[in-house]
């Protein structure tokens, strides 16, 4: 039988009709099936229309800061949790006097807790050691310092009027005397050494630097 498109098509026409049939018969075939036609424009702007989205997104999502509390200012420091000018103000003197270690350390400002060091911990540069820190312990320390230096002032008050013996004293009692620095109390040493033990307390005048002045300011301490 004779192809009735052959005087009207040429075969390569007639191909090609073939081919947008068959399309068309196989669109039709899945609109039925229940798969939607997607035009390409359509894909398109569904695309930009999601970028767009996301776009909007980024641009509403808040940025974290990162505040490190060595350096961080007044208006820095009250974005943190819980902190409000007074505390940030605190935190401000607290390092001017002691600076902070750990970042841990911001718990020693009165008033900030574990609690509102954990809030405010995702915000903090971390620096120094990570573990908590015990006030307790601290304010031992301390105390502990407080009596210590306490304790050499105590130390160095009751040098001034222990007696010091010219034939025994060590170099650290011999600056004890008044106007004695290191190197005249060597120079006692060094006398000492090399003419015996003194004889008279008035004999510290013979070593060299040291005169009646000195002598009558020391004479109440001097013994032999």
């Amino acid at each position: 039988m004779r192809n009735p498109l052959s005087s009207i098509l040429t075969p390569s026409e007639q191909k090609a009709l073939l081919f947008l049939l068959i399309c068309f018969f196989a669109g039709s075939l899945l609109n039925r099936l229940g798969f939607p036609a997607i035009s390409p424009l359509a894909a398109n702007k569904d695309a930009h229309s999601t970028d767009l989205e996301s776009f909007e997104d980024s641009l509403q999502t808040d940025v974290i800061p990162i505040i490190d509390i060595r350096t961080a200012t007044l208006e820095e420091l009250i974005l943190l949790p819980g902190i409000g000018e007074k505390r940030a103000q605190q935190i401000i003197e607290h390092r001017r006097h002691s600076p902070f270690q750990n970042v841990n350390e911001i718990m020693l400002i009165k008033g900030i807790g574990l609690k509102t060091y954990e809030k405010m911990r995702p915000l903090l540069l971390v620096f120094g050691s990570d573990a908590l820190i015990d006030k307790n312990s601290t304010s031992a320390s301390t105390s502990s310092k407080k009596e210590s230096e306490s304790s050499k002032e105590s130390v160095k008050k009751a040098d001034l009027t222990t007696m010091v013996n010219l034939n025994t004293a060590t170099l650290e009692q011999l600056c004890t005397l008044v106007g004695i620095g290191p190197a005249k109390a060597q120079a006692i040493l060094d006398y000492r050494a090399e003419h015996g033990d003194f004889t008279a307390i008035e004999d510290i005048m013979k070593v060299k630097g040291i005169g009646p002045a000195t002598f009558a300011k020391n004479k109440d301490r001097l013994e032999i």
